[in-house]
């Protein structure tokens, strides 16, 4: 963000002088000019007595003619998008927004693990089949376990619950589905092909995602409280003492059930049902036994 910023201003630079601006040494600036044209950003480095680093002249940073409040709010809501989707027109605008001259009371932090840059890769190259019909070929490893490999007709992209997901028509099971963009590997194009009628399928609340859930009563510690504030919201939420809250919690049960609770650690305690706490049990044991 920094790197674009300064370029705006600058027409060109080098790598040795933004290495000294931004404290860091000159492999990590490559390495971040690197990311920034793999995610879009139209830079270019020349080599040679008189080379550097550029920002093309096709980014336009006009200053939009809003108040700095305003600003502020669309600038906070690009950063949110931009966290989920690093698309270059989200970075552009985040760009023209941050000529303000006063330094941002907002900030979110962008950072991502080396997990999340590959399936960021993998939903942009999902995308651009997407918008260019093209059918897609991929292996895929289902909830169950199971292999198989896929041809089908994508059609939307969904991040939902710190997960991605990708609507498509498959020719195998011909009918849409929803496939984790987690589970797929070897990605392909394969052609071209006619869109079809198409529902989005619903991700809030939807059957298929709701499907087999129980209420399960819970006991919280308030080390993790806010976790199942952000998910539940303050009125599913009852105070017992100074450390623990009751909450009821949609849960599978199974083994994808059992791990999100295991997430939490010894901060969470099932209360009920009796049938969901004893098979929670079973599995902890389970786990047990391999050590």
């Amino acid at each position: 963000m920094g790197i674009i910023s300064y370029l705006i201003d600058q027409p060109k630079t080098t790598a040795k002088e933004l290495s000294e601006k931004f404290q860091v040494n000159r492999r990590t600036i490559m390495r971040d000019i690197d990311d920034l044209t793999l995610a879009g950003i139209p830079l270019y480095c020349k080599k040679g007595k008189n080379g550097g680093i550029y920002l093309m002249d096709s980014v336009q940073m006009n200053k939009p003619p809003l108040s700095k409040r305003e600003l502020e709010s669309i600038e906070g809501s690009l950063k949110s998008r931009m966290q989920v989707l690093n698309d270059d027109s989200t970075f552009n605008a985040i760009l023209k927004l941050n000529k303000m001259e006063d330094i941002s009371d907002f900030e979110i932090d962008l950072s991502l693990s080396k997990g999340n840059i590959e399936l960021r890769k993998l939903v942009l190259n999902v995308l651009k089949a997407i918008r260019n019909n093209q059918l897609i070929c991929f292996d895929y490893i289902n909830s169950q376990g199971e292999e198989s490999e896929k041809t089908a007709e994508p059609y939307r992209v969904v991040f939902k619950d710190r997960s991605w997901y990708m609507d498509a028509y498959c020719y195998s099971t011909e009918r849409f589905n929803v496939y984790k963009l987690a589970r797929i590997s070897n990605l392909n194009t394969k052609g071209t092909f006619s869109k079809r009628d198409y529902q989005p399928i619903t991700y809030n609340g939807g059957e298929w995602m709701e499907k087999d859930k129980i209420s399960v009563q819970l006991l919280v510690n308030k080390i993790v409280l806010d976790k199942f504030l952000e998910l539940l919201g303050k009125e599913s939420v009852e105070k017992v003492d100074n450390t623990w809250y009751r909450v009821v919690y949609s849960l599978k049960d199974n083994v994808f059930g059992y791990n999100k609770l295991l997430s939490y650690g010894k901060f969470v305690r099932v209360v009920s049902p009796e049938t969901f706490r004893n098979h929670f049990i079973k599995y902890i044991d389970e786990i047990k036994s391999f050590y």
